[in-house]
Parts: structure tokens; C-alpha cells; sequence
């Protein structure tokens, strides 16, 4: 059964479409990969839920079930996109390009978050590094966090250490082809007396 296109307003789902974008955007801001995939998953359930009631709205009928969106959108995302498709009467190659435009999507956001993710554990690494680093200089000052890592050349990055004196001390980070970060401290001034 084909419906008239014109009349189903798809804001809705041009939104679900656009909803794997949300995990790398949440991940920057939380740097917590559980938070980002529940915010995916609610707001792709949301909008899932809006179109199905605007798609009644526009039949005057009940909430159509052509495919359940609690089930589709927690197991298999994409086949939201091609049941609704199938059930507004778009030509099946549309309809497989729906889905496959949905999965590309999708996959464009697993490098930008797999990035992002080796961004913090490298942060975490070189942190612990650095407290280890000055307890062997005999000081009792620990790093709270690295922030502000910058590439230099291919796998040497310049960053700054935040101590939990308040100061600020730079590092050079060094990943080595054996899987192993290499932290050093820059030499300052008179830095190692600051400590105690």
C-alpha cells in the first residue's frame, strides 16, 4: 500500500537519520563512550516514536506497526530506516539506499570516536607516567591531568601536565612502535624545587 509522500511530514525521520552524529558530539563533551551510546539510543528511540505518530496523524488511524522501534533501533538501527521506508511505499532501491545511507552514516562516527578515545587513554597514560616520574624524583607531587596535547611530529605529541601543586609543567609524549607511551618531563628552571 503506497501512501502520498507529500503529506508525511519527515522531520522526524530525517532526524533519526542524522542521530549516530550524536555519539561523537556527546563523546567530546563527556569523554564517557556509555553516555554517548544512551543518548544515541534514547534520542534515536524518540525520534523513532515521533514519526510513527505523525505517520498516524497524517492516516488518522492508530500508530502504525509495520516494525516494532523499541526492537529495531536497540538491535539493528537501520532497519527502522527501510521498514518505514517499505511501509511509505518507497521504490525498493530507494528504500535500500535509505538503509545503506543510514549505515554510512553511522560508520562515519566510529573513527571520529575511536580518536577521540584514544585521545583520553593517552592523556590517562601519560598522566600516570608523569606521577610515577616525579615520585621517583623523590617528589610527592602527583598529576591530575594532561590536557592541551599537540602532535609535533607522527606519534611525539607536547602537552601540559596540571599538578596537584597548581602548577603547570610540559611533557613530551612518545609512542614507540613496541605499544608502549614514553613520557618526559621538560626541563624548567628551579621546577623540582616548587615540588615540596
Amino acid at each position: 500500500m503506497a501512501y502520498n509522500e507529500l503529506k508525511i511530514k519527515n522531520i522526524y525521520f530525517y532526524f533519526y537519520m542524522v542521530v549516530p552524529l550524536l555519539c561523537p558530539i556527546v563523546y567530546f563533551l563527556t569523554t564517557d563512550a556509555q553516555i554517548a551510546i544512551i543518548v544515541f539510543f534514547v534520542t534515536a528511540l524518540i525520534c523513532a516514536e515521533l514519526d510513527l505518530k505523525e505517520i498516524a496523524n497524517v492516516h488518522r488511524a492508530s500508530v502504525p506497526k509495520f516494525v516494532n522501534p523499541a526492537i529495531s533501533v536497540l538491535f539493528f538501527p537501520p532497519l527502522y530506516v527501510y521498514s518505514r521506508s517499505q511501509f511509505a511505499g518507497v521504490k525498493s532501491s530507494n528504500r535500500w539506499g535509505w538503509f545503506f545511507v543510514y549505515i554510512a552514516i553511522a560508520l562515519s562516527c566510529i573513527p571520529a570516536v575511536g580518536a577521540l578515545a584514544y585521545s583520553k587513554e593517552l592523556k590517562v597514560d601519560a598522566c600516570e607516567l608523569t606521577t610515577s616520574i616525579l615520585k621517583d624524583k623523590g617528589s610527592n607531587v602527583t598529576c591530575l591531568v594532561v590536557e592541551d596535547v599537540k602532535e609535533i611530529t607522527d606519534k611525539h605529541y607536547r602537552a601540559k601536565a596540571v599538578l596537584s601543586n597548581g602548577m603547570g609543567m610540559p611533557i613530551v609524549i612518545e609512542e614507540r612502535d613496541d605499544g608502549y607511551i614514553y613520557v618526559t618531563l621538560t626541563p624548567l628552571s628551579d621546577l623540582f624545587d616548587l615540588f615540596d
